[in-house]
This record gives structure tokens, C-alpha cells and sequence, in this order.
């Protein structure tokens, strides 16, 4: 009787496919050793030191992106944290937060338009945000949003509906008022609850704030607003209400803050430093300050640091080739220190081995990077790569 074949081809294909799988079977694996003990991934954050004299805050551009954290006796980028574009800085006098002048749209580029102040600890860690009903938005200048000398006010400057100023409870995290100053402009806080303002006249506009509210005078006019205009960039300290105001040729002005400030005869950094005064004549080419953030004050040396260069007048904004130190109490040039390249600001650190922070900016005027200088031999230390920014904040200041 012959086999069924179907059947007989069943069996047989059965038997290639068992022998087929059992081909690919792995070998058999050899058990876990009982001894080791696998261990779970863990998370884990950063931890910053405490903030020190030599912490520097680099930002203020108009690409955004964040502020980065430098750590100034290494050259370190140590951290960062987000920014919007043209956002400005400031930081906490006690050292506890840094704050940011933001103005965001709800669909990036359009949309409803939302300003308001971000706070950070010094672990950069978002803390709270304050709203605030506008700021304005320009060039990156440090006088658009400053801070008072106990880190208790925030002052944002506006021009909707007009020149004002946004006074932020910093403590209670709300709007506190509105102080209008027209025909006036920047905030240039001193002592704990008042402020000045550089008015288009050439004279100053000082708040002073009462029991209700701000009252607002304005000084005599001291410099030429049309022909000789103040720098922005001018240099307060909070504490004592002492302020450096540089103009576009050299004049400086010694200013004490308060309700009736006093205003010393300017003296001038050319004549400081031995040479004929740079004048408003289109045609004169002199050594003049400029630059962005042009100046730094050391307040307890009495050093000021400017950013020079050779040019005619209207070329405040060409970033300097050399930087030159004056004593501010005897009105003369103590130091001269030329630069590798262009540079469009710095900062200096307010402890007893102060350094100075000088970058380009990363535009046409240097090619990024923050150098770290010596301050009392303009020695450079070391170089911070891939940083820039025309925003420069710094503890102790």
C-alpha cells in the first residue's frame, strides 16, 4: 500500500523547517551574576558657586538666545539663561536675583504683545515675572531699566503715551505707579526710591518719590543736548547718588544726585590726559570716546575707564582702539593701554583686584568674545570665546 503523499510532504516539510529554526536559535545565555546589582539612570542639575565679584552677565542683542554666565578668574561660560531680543539686564545690588526687561509677541513676530520683568536666582532658575504695561525697545542701552540701591524698586523706561517711567515693587512682585516725565528720557536710580532723567534741553529731571506719589523737577540747563550731547551710557552709583556724565568730546561732568542736584564744571579727558580738547567742528579729528557701552568706574580707586578713538566729531558710536584710565578726583590720565582689536564695551569688577571686561560685540567692531584684563596694569589675563553681547552686568555694581 503506498504512503498518502501529502501527507508524506507534510512530514517531510515539517521536519526542514524544525531543522531551519533550530538553526537560528541563540545560544543559550549565561545567567546574570546574583552579585551585580543594575543601577537606575539619575538626573542630575548643575550647581553653581555663589555668585562672586568676578561673575560677569554677558547679553543685550538682538538675535536673543540667553544671557550667559562667565566666571572671570577662569574664563568660563559657566551657564545661561533664555532672553528675548533687545531685552536689557540688571543685576541685584544684594546679589540675590538678575531681572530682564522682556517684551515677547504671542505668535513670535506678531500677534498680542506681552512686556514684562523676568527674575532669576543666581542658579538661573526663573523665579516669578512681573507684568508691566510697555517698555521701549531699542538699541540695547542699560539706562532703559536699572534698579535702586537696595534692589527694593525697578524703574523701566517707556514712551507710550509719553516719556514715563514704570516703577516695579521688586518686593511684592506688582506695578507700583507711573511716573510721567515729558520731554525727558532713561533712569538713572539713586538712593532707594529715586531716580534722574537726562531731558532733551540739556537740563535733568529728577523724581523724588513722596508719600502718594513721584514729584518731578527739572534742573537748570547744564549741557549742549543739540550739539554736544550727553552719552547715555553715564555712570551712577546707586548707593551715593555720585554720577559721571561723559558727552560726545570729552566733557565730563561730576554730578551729585538728589532732590536739588549739584553739578561741578566738566572737565575734560583730553585735557586730562595732556591734549587739546576735541571740539563739534565736523573736520577736527581728535581722540574721542565711543563705543556702546564706553565707560567703567571703579568707585573705591576713583579709576574711570574709557574706550577712545581717533575720529571727527558724530563718530560716538565707533568703538575704541585704545582704553584710557582717569583719576576722576584730580582730573588727570593715569593710564594708556591700546587694544589688539575694536571694542565697544566694558565693565570693571568693584573688589580690591578688579578685572575689566572688554568686548566687540561680535559685529563689525571685533569679532566676539570677551578679553579679560587686569585693571590696575591692563594686563591680559585670558580670553572667553563665542561670547558677545553689548550688555554687561556684574555683582557689586
Amino acid at each position: 500500500m503506498q504512503p498518502d503523499r501529502p501527507a508524506m510532504r507534510t512530514v517531510l516539510l515539517a521536519s526542514v523547517a524544525a531543522g531551519v529554526f533550530s538553526g537560528v536559535v541563540p545560544a543559550a545565555q549565561p545567567s546574570p551574576d546574583p552579585g551585580l546589582v543594575p543601577q537606575a539612570e539619575i538626573n542630575d542639575v548643575a550647581i553653581l558657586p555663589p555668585p562672586g565679584p568676578h561673575r560677569l552677565l554677558v547679553g543685550g542683542g538682538f538675535r536673543g538666545g540667553g544671557v550667559q554666565v562667565v566666571d572671570g578668574d577662569s574664563g568660563k561660560v559657566q551657564g545661561q539663561f533664555y532672553a528675548t531680543n533687545a531685552s536689557n539686564l540688571v543685576v541685584d545690588p544684594k546679589d540675590r536675583f538678575y531681572y530682564l526687561a522682556e517684551t515677547a509677541w504671542t505668535h513670535g513676530n506678531r500677534g498680542a504683545r506681552q512686556d514684562y520683568v523676568s527674575i532669576y536666582d543666581t542658579q538661573l532658575k526663573l523665579v516669578a515675572e512681573v507684568g508691566i504695561p510697555g517698555r521701549l525697545i531699542a538699541v540695547p542701552k542699560s539706562p532703559t531699566f536699572d534698579i535702586s540701591a537696595d534692589g527694593r524698586y525697578g524703574y523701566v523706561f517707556d514712551m507710550q503715551p509719553a516719556s514715563s517711567v514704570h516703577v516695579i515693587d521688586l518686593q511684592t512682585r506688582k506695578l507700583s505707579s507711573t511716573v510721567e516725565i515729558p520731554g525727558c528720557g532713561m533712569v538713572y536710580p539713586f538712593g532707594t526710591t529715586n531716580f534722574a532723567a537726562l531731558c532733551a534741553d540739556g537740563s535733568m529731571a529728577t523724581a523724588i518719590r513722596g508719600a502718594r506719589s513721584y514729584a518731578v523737577t527739572r534742573s537748570e540747563r547744564f549741557f549742549d543736548a543739540e550739539n554736544d550731547p550727553i552719552y547715555e551710557e553715564s555712570l551712577v552709583d546707586r548707593a551715593t547718588g555720585k554720577a559721571l556724565f561723559l558727552s560726545y568730546t570729552g566733557q565730563v561732568w561730576s554730578v551729585k544726585l538728589g532732590e536739588k542736584p549739584v553739578i561741578a564744571a566738566p572737565w575734560t579727558l583730553m585735557a586730562a590726559a595732556g591734549l587739546p580738547a576735541a571740539s563739534t567742528a565736523t573736520e577736527q579729528v581728535a581722540w574721542r570716546p565711543g563705543g556702546s557701552r564706553l565707560a567703567a568706574w571703579h568707585l573705591a580707586s576713583n579709576r574711570l575707564f574709557v574706550l577712545m578713538h581717533v575720529g571727527t566729531h558724530w563718530t560716538h558710536k565707533e568703538a575704541g582702539n585704545e582704553i584710557w584710565v582717569f583719576d576722576t578726583e584730580k582730573h588727570q590720565r593715569v593710564a594708556r593701554w591700546a587694544l589688539k582689536g575694536k571694542a565697544s564695551s566694558i565693565a570693571v569688577t568693584q573688589d580690591a583686584a578688579p578685572l575689566l571686561f572688554v568686548t566687540g560685540g561680535g559685529g563689525p567692531d571685533g569679532p566676539g568674545g570677551v578679553d579679560i584684563l587686569d585693571a590696575r596694569s591692563g594686563e591680559e589675563l585670558r580670553k572667553v570665546a563665542g561670547v558677545s553681547g553689548s550688555l554687561l552686568g556684574i555683582h557689586g555694581y
